[in-house]
């Protein structure tokens, strides 16, 4: 049994490697109302400033940009009265005109989080020589400690809707379900504003 185990840890590292190698950045095209500026793409009204960026979810839940394509947003609130931003505001359309919308915290915790738990079953079952309950309880304890911190980095780094007040302005990561991987360009609409982007390895050929 000890060969099949190794055959599948092999198996997972190369999942992970072919995963790593597929991800997937995405460069903003400058046009007449977007400026390119530090890689973000800007559009400037008397009202508002939005500003995007392709960028890669790093912390916790590492295995996020699995499932999801991320977009670093800021907004800044340009007039004397309060500014409302909604996720409604913001859509992804992938290079055939497909629209996505804005996932929930909620709907990536519930993805996630029994994810996380069920990685810890297989684990369990596979290794044949885990008897010790107590090392089984480490493990789970290990995995909610995970999840509390993946909880708090997405509360802390996404973008929170809402009112900005004059003067002020609000940043963070915004979700999408994520692009094919052949997909080869996409458009990031707020307000009725366009943002494109190409494949970083595509926009030069």
């Amino acid at each position: 049994m000890a060969p099949k185990k190794w055959l599948i840890v092999i198996l997972l590292c190369m999942i992970m490697i072919i995963i790593s190698s597929c991800t997937i950045k995405y460069i903003p095209v400058e046009s007449e109302n977007v400026i390119i500026t530090d890689d973000y793409a800007v559009i400037k009204t008397k009202g508002w400033t939005f500003a995007a960026e392709n960028m890669y979810w790093i912390k916790e839940p590492q295995n996020l940009s699995d499932y999801f394509t991320t977009f670093y947003i800021q907004v800044k609130n340009r007039q004397n009265e309060d500014f409302e931003i909604q996720a409604s505001d913001i859509s992804l359309l992938d290079e055939e005109g497909n629209q996505f919308d804005v996932v929930s915290l909620d709907y990536i915790e519930k993805l996630l989080l029994p994810k996380q738990l069920e990685y810890l079953v297989i684990s369990n079952i596979e290794n044949e020589k885990l008897t010790d309950t107590q090392q089984l309880f480490e493990d789970q304890r290990r995995i909610l400690e995970e999840w509390r911190e993946a909880k708090k980095n997405l509360i802390t780094y996404s973008l929170s809707f809402g009112k900005i007040i004059p003067g002020a302005k609000k940043s963070g990561f915004i979700f999408f379900p994520k692009l094919a991987s052949d997909n080869k360009s996409c458009q990031l609409v707020y307000r009725n504003n366009t943002i494109q982007f190409v494949r970083g390895d595509k926009k030069n050929k």
